[in-house]
């Protein structure tokens, strides 16, 4: 498989069924408020890789185990978390625009949008209450926690330029990787993996997460594309400081007051610096090291197509830049 569209195809007929389970909130709701059912539909209707439920679905057939009914559920669940938090995310940041639509603040104002994305929020979680699993109503709980230390920590961090690599790499793994951990340990769980797998899997979803982060943060930077439907240099304009940026102010003598006096201009200067230092170098080796442990984690996870489908998904994201 060398595309994330072969690996979706590969779990095609279940992401029909995750897709349709989401389409229904919206018809559900149109029988009490058709405003509020176009909203969701909006809302719900821009579905972008659908990364994090293809894991759940490979990783929930990976031990001979399946359990199509509460896979479907946890895959559900795991979409609606992402797509809340992304109209949380959006709002707080003030976007205009996610993956090429105007996003639900723009559209109807930040009250609506958070209301929105409390409601995917709380849809979310019945999902995974319906497989009556414990173990995974309490990580995804924890989850839900995460995701929001990770956001308010952006925020309060936000224009810190003495921000520290370790503090940053926690921030990676509340925003991103903790739900790619989520991600493949329930579906590990709800596929019969034992204690050993299900602990080599979830090393898989936070290695696979922290790379594909810290990936997308030196894409902002270095790419002349846009990233979901937003600007390149989007980061350091929202006052959001990534590991290129870290690596670069270590070695340079800038100080936190003057970097925040930066004209927009002399902001771009400051990006094109960064893009001819090592500091972009250094910042690949840390990701390509995270996706060295993610495909070494499944090392002792029996042979299968869905064994070489998860190692597919690490080569094709490491291949983005």
């Amino acid at each position: 498989m060398s595309s994330f569209y072969e690996i979706a195809e590969f779990v095609r007929n279940d992401l029909i069924v995750v897709k349709n389970n989401i389409e229904e909130l919206s018809k559900k709701e149109s029988e009490y408020s058709e405003e509020i059912s176009k909203r969701l539909s909006y809302v719900l209707s821009s579905p972008g890789k659908q990364l994090r439920p293809v894991i759940t679905l490979i990783c929930s057939k990976l031990f001979g185990k399946f359990d199509k009914e509460n896979s479907l559920r946890m895959a559900t669940a795991v979409e609606l978390l992402h797509i809340a938090t992304l109209i949380h995310d959006d709002t707080v940041d003030k976007a205009d625009v996610r993956r090429g639509k105007a996003t639900a603040s723009n559209l109807w104002g930040n009250n609506i949008a958070v209301l929105l994305g409390d409601y995917v929020f709380a849809t979310s979680a019945i999902f995974v209450c319906d497989t009556g699993n414990i173990t995974l109503v309490k990580r995804f709980a924890e989850t839900i926690v995460e995701l929001s230390k990770g956001e308010l920590f952006e925020n309060i961090e936000s224009n810190n330029f003495n921000l520290t690599k370790e503090k940053y790499f926690e921030k990676t793994y509340l925003k991103t990787a903790s739900l790619f951990k989520t991600s493949s340990f329930s579906g590990c769980i709800i596929g019969g993996g034992a204690d050993e797998n299900i602990n080599n899997i979830s090393k898989f979803g936070f290695h696979f997460g922290m790379a594909y982060q810290i990936q997308d943060d030196i894409l902002d930077i270095t790419s002349s594309k846009n990233k979901e439907g937003k600007p390149v240099f989007n980061d350091l304009s929202e006052g959001v400081i990534t590991l290129p940026i870290i690596l670069y102010l270590e070695s340079k003598k800038y100080s936190d007051d003057a970097i925040k006096k930066f004209s927009k201009k002399e902001k771009e200067g400051l990006l094109k610096e960064i893009i001819n230092s090592n500091a972009i170098e250094k910042s690949k080796e840390t990701v390509n090291s995270h996706y060295d442990k993610a495909f070494n984690s499944l090392s002792n996870i029996p042979q299968s197509e869905y064994r070489k489908a998860l190692e597919s998904i690490i080569e094709i994201s490491r291949n983005r830049i």
